[in-house]
């Protein structure tokens, strides 16, 4: 692992029991010469000590099978292979076959290799009731779910263990790329509107977990059924409304708006519906408390950065001892322009401004009502604000020294009572 290998071939030499000692992660030495990429070694270790221990005590603790998989490694994969072909379907702690690894991490040459040698792996399920073509759907790996369809058509039809195919998983995980894919593959039209276990269709997932774009994307697609119930006799509409707080969050907002855009309907029968929202009532009306508690603040704290800004930006264009009005080459320019204090002052201008202005922006979205923005907003805004009024005030000392230091006493009492003041 540290790159001594020749003392690694020495110990094995002189104690070949060491083969089979586990480290505090679970790694054999086996595990660990695949990780490291060392395909000598590993192959050393499976040909070169064949009188010793069986293969079920060569390969106990972590897969070294998958040790090659996660680091990408060819080499090492061929040698293991070569030596124990059963180890394409070693499975590690989750129940996961490298070809689970492989697909999850979206390495597609790894996953052509191992389908290659052993198609069956993309029908093997793991201890989440996960497929890999699964696992490539929720990470959004387009390429790896072709390779799996091209090897493996049926895999289109294979359900985890909540009855969702790989739109489901897609959709609820929020992969734009994926959704799209399917939906323009003909071959896979049949999954756009299957339910799962509870009912739900890829829109109704997609509604729930609140992504806006994939919402977008399913209901213009006009073979996407808009009216279907779920379990609970809810449309993706009312799902969404059932889910939604009274002041909703920005991105809840999107995926209603996308919903109501595309003319989703409600369900007919809302009785159930109605009595489920009113026990969210009490939440969201404390909710809608906290939202009321933070809009003043929010008002004061935009007026105060818009003061800032605006006497920040008059003082950058009202230079202190004003421009050269002489005909020569620096006509325009700030007389006081050499003077070390107005550098100062121009720094301490400039980055009071634009602070005021980043903390304007950022109150301004706070006013759209929704609670996670208001919170961002004031983590953001307070600091800054803090930094702008500071600089500010150090322009202001900056500025005034630069007019009146001439007169030392006076330059110098600015700057005192600069320092005895700004900590406060």
């Amino acid at each position: 692992m540290n790159g001594h290998q020749v003392v690694a071939y020495y110990l094995i030499a002189v104690d070949p029991e060491v083969l089979y000692y586990l480290n505090n992660e679970g790694k054999s030495a086996l595990c660990l010469a695949a990780e490291a990429g060392y395909v000598e070694l590993v192959t050393h270790i499976l040909c070169d000590t064949v009188g010793i221990g069986n293969t079920d005590e060569r390969i106990k603790g972590k897969s070294p099978i998958h040790a090659a998989i996660l680091t990408r490694n060819r080499g090492v994969l061929d040698a293991l292979l070569k030596w124990e072909p059963r180890l394409i379907r070693l499975v590690d702690e989750e129940g996961s076959t490298p070809l689970h690894l492989a697909a999850y991490l979206g390495y597609l040459e790894e996953v052509q290799y191992l389908l290659g040698r052993e198609s069956s792996l993309a029908v093997a399920r793991d201890n989440n009731g996960l497929f890999p073509i699964h696992l490539a759907s929720i990470k959004g790996h387009v390429d790896v779910v072709r390779a799996l369809l091209q090897c493996w058509p049926d895999s289109r039809e294979l359900l985890n263990c909540h009855g969702q195919n790989i739109l489901h998983v897609a959709a609820k995980s929020g992969g734009h790329n994926m959704v799209s894919y399917i939906l323009q593959t003909p071959e896979l039209e049949k999954l756009i509107n299957m339910r799962d276990k509870h009912g739900n269709t890829p829109l109704h997932l997609a509604t729930m977990d609140w992504h806006p774009k994939i919402v977008n994307l399913l209901t213009w697609d006009r073979r996407m059924d808009l009216k279907v119930l779920n379990n609970e006799g809810m449309t993706a509409l009312d799902s969404a409304e059932h889910y939604m707080e009274r002041m909703p969050s920005f991105r809840k907002r999107l995926t209603w708006t996308a919903l109501k855009a595309a003319g989703a309907p409600r369900a007919y029968c809302r009785k159930a519906i109605n009595a489920k929202k009113k026990e969210r009532l009490a939440s969201m009306q404390l909710e809608q408390l906290s939202i009321d508690n933070y809009k003043d603040r929010v008002n004061t704290l935009l007026l105060v950065s818009t003061l800032v800004a605006t006497v920040t930006f008059a003082a950058g264009l009202t230079m202190p001892g004003g421009y050269n009005n002489n005909s020569d080459h620096d006509q325009g320019m700030a007389t006081m322009l050499k003077h070390k204090w107005f550098h100062m002052f121009i720094f301490c201008d400039t980055i009071a401004m634009y602070s005021s202005i980043i903390v304007s922006v950022s109150l301004i979205w706070a006013q759209l009502g929704d609670l996670n923005l208001v919170l961002t907003a004031f983590r953001l805004a307070l600091p800054l604000l803090g930094i702008a009024l500071t600089m500010m005030s150090l322009a202001f000392v900056a500025g005034v020294y630069v007019v009146v230091s001439v007169l030392n006493w006076l330059a110098h009492a600015v700057l005192i009572m600069g320092m005895v003041f700004l900590p406060f």
